[in-house]
């Protein structure tokens, strides 16, 4: 599929515990919406490749490296190759669109 016409309202499928996505897989690239739900935490992790995105609804606590930032709507990311990063919900779900570098 070529478009979301409003990601808003595509339908959304279980992926780990607590989140839900939806992706797209090219050759090169994932795009992922993703709804994260309240009170969910990735302590951090990293890996050689870029990814970035914009929060569509919600709140959510993201680091990298040594920076931290409260993202909400319309706020994006970018997260270098190798960064170490991570998130943090709070007390309502959030909904990320996601886009990284498909591995080989």
């Amino acid at each position: 599929m070529y478009f979301w016409e409003n990601v808003n309202v595509v339908s959304l499928q279980d992926f780990r515990p607590g989140i839900k996505s939806r992706a797209e897989i090219g050759d090169r690239l994932i795009m992922a919406l993703m709804e994260i739900g309240p009170g969910k935490e990735d302590p951090g992790h990293e890996h050689p490749f870029e990814q970035c995105g914009i929060v569509t609804e919600g709140t959510i606590e993201m680091f990298v490296g040594d920076q931290r930032q409260l993202l909400k709507p319309m706020d994006a990311y970018f997260i270098p190759a190798g960064a170490f990063h991570g998130w943090k919900t709070f007390g309502t779900a959030v909904k990320i669109l996601d886009v990284s570098v498909k591995q080989a």
